[in-house]
């Protein structure tokens, strides 16, 4: 562990000089500065703003309870939003960039940023756990309010710079609730050093790599088995292609837990998983379904596909991780601080090893293999080259319901939450945590592509896994994912989720710091 610790101060020191002397990586990914419809495609109308409507669609900024805890809640919030309106359309007259971490993964790592600053601060404070970063540990009387919102505010204005004014207004109003005087000043200082120091290990991560064209920079194989361009949304991109180079927060390499291939296309397993999506996953309208209103309300609850206001799986999981915070009464701000960075991490590495193995692959989507059905060499599945999905939701915009742009296997939601959900039976010990949930795509405010607002819906959840397993299975209610993409990316979410609960943030000592004194040092 010490030879570990080492490596990442001396690459914290490269990276560090290579900031003074070279543009940070958030100067060269620029997001889609020509606007919503260069990453969407065409059929999206971007123009008809749904999204104005909704409360979602901005972020929400103010005031807070005077507490370190109300404090790290609501700057996760921020950030949380932050994603959301960064996959909103711009509206005429605003300055903002669309999808400046644009989709699941690039949206994942921003998480994972911004909570692993605010632990680290945090964690200087009180010395309880390994840290990330290797900044030193810093006198108790320091503000760990100050330490919060100086941390994320400074993540945030480098993964999301065009929404800089917003950032400087609530760092603004949460400075101004803290005294003046050394400590608030030592929070600061600690805040920045925080940012500053992830930032640095990220400079050069590889993830400003731009998001390839399909036809252009990516060339899909048309072979019968692999994937290609969505035939109904027509969106241009394959989203992720490149991603297997980034560099892990935690893993050694991004293929560490490469998945064994999928099933052969003229096995029985590829056949009953076929079946069953071709029977359950259809839109209703041109393809029948057999799919109950219960299962089309769990398809949609989960669905987050990188819309206006919902952004992708990672605020979604996000989301569950704080209701499951909430429920098991972690209010102490370190614990709570250590919890998302944990969750947040594992879902980076969970996105890196997930998008290795689809583009590894290239397992075409149900879409794909349905409508190309009699080209498979399977005597138990029949082609349907009308068929159509119920597709990811298109919320809060007027188009197409879609299948995400990039490979079947494995499916991205069943990876991350089944790297949310590990992670949390590992923080707490136990699988028998009921819950309920409110899911944003069923929040009384978000539209459905015809601009029907959907009503609010809660769904509850007896188990952890009761909650994994609804998760994974609402793909393919969808009609955008195979069985195999589901319980294949549930196990290599878990097994991501141990390694990294195995290796970062651990205790330093075995004592139980659940209970100490976390109050503020502000004078």
């Amino acid at each position: 562990m010490k030879a570990k610790f080492m490596k990442r101060l001396a690459v914290l020191a490269v990276a560090m000089g290579s900031l003074i002397s070279a543009p940070s990586w958030s100067e060269d990914f620029k997001g889609f500065p020509g606007g919503a419809n260069s990453a969407l495609g065409t059929h999206f109308d971007t123009t008809t703003p749904f999204y104005t409507n909704n409360v979602n669609a901005y972020v929400k900024i103010g005031r807070v309870a005077n507490t370190p805890t109300t404090y790290l809640r609501n700057w996760n919030r921020i950030a949380l939003d932050a994603t959301g309106l960064d996959h909103t359309p711009v509206a005429p007259g605003d300055t903002r960039v669309f999808g400046e971490q644009f989709g699941p993964t690039r949206s994942g790592r921003a998480m994972a940023i911004v909570h692993i600053a605010i632990f680290d601060a945090l964690n200087a404070i009180d010395n309880r756990y390994q840290n990330y970063t290797g900044i030193q540990p810093v006198r108790k009387n320091t503000s760990r309010r100050a330490a919060i919102a100086q941390a994320a505010h400074d993540t945030l204005i480098a993964l999301f710079p065009s929404q800089v004014k917003t950032f400087d207004t609530q760092l603004a109003f949460d400075l101004d609730q803290i005294p003046n005087g050394k400590q608030k000043a030592r929070g600061i200082a600690l805040g920045k050093l925080a940012a500053s120091s992830i930032l640095a290990l990220r400079s050069n991560d590889q993830s400003a790599i731009p998001e390839p064209v399909i036809g252009v920079d990516f060339i899909p194989n048309p072979a019968p088995g692999f994937w290609n361009q969505d035939p109904i949304s027509l969106v241009p991109l394959a989203v992720g292609a490149n991603w297997n180079q980034v560099t892990p927060f935690v893993l050694k390499t991004g293929d560490q837990f490469r998945l064994p291939p999928p099933p052969a296309l003229n096995s029985a397993e590829y056949a009953e998983a076929y079946n069953e999506v071709k029977t359950l996953g259809g839109d209703g309208t041109n393809t029948p379904t057999t799919r109950t209103q219960d299962q089309t309300v769990a398809g949609i609850f989960w669905a987050y596909d990188g819309t206006p206001s919902l952004c992708a799986p990672p605020r979604l999981y996000n989301q569950v991780a704080l209701k499951v915070a909430s429920v098991m009464h972690t209010n102490n701000a370190l614990k709570l601080a250590r919890l998302l960075a944990l969750v947040n991490t594992s879902m980076a590495d969970a996105g890196i090893a997930a998008w290795d193995s689809k583009f590894f692959y290239q397992l075409w989507r149900p879409v794909g293999g349905i409508r190309g059905g009699e080209l498979d060499g399977n005597p138990n599945t029949q082609g349907d080259v009308n068929f159509s999905p119920l597709g990811g939701p298109s919320s809060n915009i007027i188009g197409v319901n879609f299948t995400p742009p990039f490979p079947a296997y494995p499916s991205g939601h069943a990876t991350f939450g089944g790297s949310l959900f590990q992670m949390l039976r590992n923080f707490y010990g136990t699988d028998y945590i009921r819950f309920s949930f409110t899911s944003d795509e069923f929040n009384g405010q978000t539209r459905d592509n015809l601009g029907n607002v959907r009503p609010i819906v809660t769904r509850n959840y007896n188990t952890l896994s009761q909650a994994e397993e609804e998760n994974g299975q609402s793909r393919i209610y969808l009609g955008v994912h195979w069985a195999y993409d589901k319980t294949r990316g549930i196990t290599l979410g878990n097994t991501i989720a141990n390694y990294v609960y195995g290796q970062v943030f651990k205790p330093l000592t075995s004592r139980n710091y659940d209970n100490y004194d976390d109050s503020d040092f502000d004078g």
